[in-house]
């Protein structure tokens, strides 16, 4: 024996439809299509209703009951036949796709046309997931491994996370337009950090010690120990004192450390004892080996036999030399060698001076008192070698007092200084 089926009157939307309460095995009513099917039971997407029972074949399942085709129970036109979302008017076929997690215009398919790189993370974040960052880079997304290249790859809000691991501003790779952190693992070391004398590439130019090994000033105390004086030379009142008011003395002052004479730039202040008759003259010289002794003989400039090169201020007035003071470059062999000349003012006057030396791939350019008087000469032969610098003064067989002082060496090529 049939039961009899409950029926009602529901009103949706304004409208007056059937709702049949449905059990499972039961039949429906003449006025109903006699048949239903499981298909028929399914809940309208984005209603969040559970499933129904079965429904009629002009039924569909809303909000948990069965409810006639013909709806439209969110007033947007579309009958609930057609709309998958009964419940929004805004989801409905024909309407525009939003990037929201939802099938807004009932395709099947959510969200299309918002994951441009075909990433699978669509540009939006919905479902407590997170929108990709960058959806024109298929590489970039949510759950990305971060990589050091400028980009939050994994959409996390920081950009190359994880590559500044000493925390000083500076990656490991070139961030933007910062420069690349050359040792990430200590904070004192970056390309914004100043060159201190430590054997390490502080600034991250590729350089190690590029600082001047220099006397700032004067011979003062405390006065590096690095500095050494041979001969007659000695350190008194904040200079370097060569040679005395004496006949045949030689002195030297020499920096006591190993540097590779390819590039350097020496500036100084140097002194001559006004004397009428004036004396064999001081020399800047760059020499090979360890040697801290002055050459065989007082006149030659102290630097005769020790072989490398030196910027003479000759004071003598040799047979078949130019007048004096002049500048000469010598190559220092066992007899020293003029390689050119210039005539320069009086410095043999009792007043300090200035004398700037740079060497540049082979080539020697001299300042004296800021004027070029030698640019960029080229020394025949020239090879870089190992060796040290300084100051040498010969008085020869007349006399006259040669001094020095306000030292400044530097080696842009990445020397200059001693741990």
């Amino acid at each position: 024996m049939q039961r009899a089926l409950a029926s009602g009157l529901l009103t949706l939307a304004g409208l007056a439809v059937i709702v049949t309460s449905c059990a499972q095995g039961e039949a429906n009513t003449a006025a109903e299509v006699s048949e239903a099917t499981p298909a028929s039971a399914e809940a309208d997407a984005g209603s969040g209703s559970t499933t129904c029972p079965p429904c009629a074949a002009n039924q569909k399942c809303s909000a948990g009951l069965c409810v006639s085709v013909t709806t439209d129970a969110d007033g947007d036109g579309v009958l609930l036949g057609s709309d998958c979302d009964d419940h929004d008017p805004a989801i409905h076929p024909g309407a525009a796709e939003l990037c929201n997690g939802k099938d807004d215009n009932c395709d099947g398919k959510i969200d299309e046309g918002f994951d441009a790189d075909g990433g699978g993370t669509p540009a939006c974040g919905v479902g407590g997931k997170l929108a990709d960052c960058d959806d024109k880079d298929p590489a970039v997304h949510p759950g990305a491994a971060e990589t050091c290249n400028s980009k939050d790859d994994d959409c996390d809000g920081t950009i190359d996370n994880g590559f500044d691991k000493d925390n000083d501003g500076f990656y490991a790779c070139a961030h933007g337009t910062i420069p690349v952190d050359c040792d990430d693992t200590n904070p004192g070391i970056d390309p914004g950090a100043t060159e201190i004398c430590n054997g390490k590439d502080d600034d991250c130019n590729n350089k190690t010690d590029e600082i001047p090994a220099s006397m700032t000033g004067s011979f003062v105390a405390p006065i590096d120990p690095h500095w050494k004086v041979a001969g007659s030379g000695i350190i008194s009142s904040g200079w370097a004192q060569l040679t005395q008011d004496v006949a045949d003395q030689s002195g030297a002052l020499w920096w006591n450390a190993p540097y590779n004479f390819d590039t350097f730039d020496m500036s100084s202040t140097f002194w001559i004892q006004n004397k009428a008759t004036g004396a064999d003259g001081m020399t800047f010289a760059w020499v090979p080996g360890n040697s801290l002794v002055t050459g065989n003989g007082a006149s030659t400039f102290g630097i005769g036999g020790l072989n490398g090169y030196s910027v003479v201020i000759d004071t003598f007035n040799n047979v078949n030399e130019p007048a004096v003071p002049f500048l000469a470059i010598l190559y220092n062999a066992p007899v020293p060698v003029t390689l050119v000349r210039a005539t320069i003012p009086n410095v043999r006057d009792s007043a300090n001076h200035s004398l700037r030396v740079r060497l540049d791939g082979g080539k020697v350019s001299v300042w004296v008192d800021t004027i070029n008087y030698v640019f960029e000469f080229p020394i025949p032969g020239y090879a870089p070698f190992v060796g040290r610098w300084g100051f040498t003064g010969g008085t020869g067989g007349a006399s006259e007092a040669h001094w020095v002082t306000g030292v400044s060496m530097s080696f842009p090529n990445g020397q200059g200084c001693v741990p």
